[in-house]
């Protein structure tokens, strides 16, 4: 039978158990996060610069055939 004691050590043990099994995720969630935010900047610049070589096409050829700019 277990007493009181034994009780409360089998709780402490499992209490240190679920913060280091949560830490663990929390670890991983961080870095899934770090990565996630590394893809985004990749994708962003990658448009980015997409966008202004698009931009800088148009222009050009705005220019080449005497054409205001088109304006949003």
């Amino acid at each position: 039978m277990l007493n009181k004691t034994d009780l409360q050590q089998i709780q402490k043990i499992v209490r240190q158990e679920t913060r280091k099994i949560v830490k663990e995720e929390l670890i991983s969630v961080k870095k899934d996060i770090v990565q996630i935010r590394k893809n985004m900047n990749e994708i962003i610049g990658f448009f980015d610069t997409e966008y202004m070589d698009l931009r800088k096409r148009v222009e050009r050829v705005e220019e080449h055939l005497n054409l205001p700019p088109i304006t949003n």
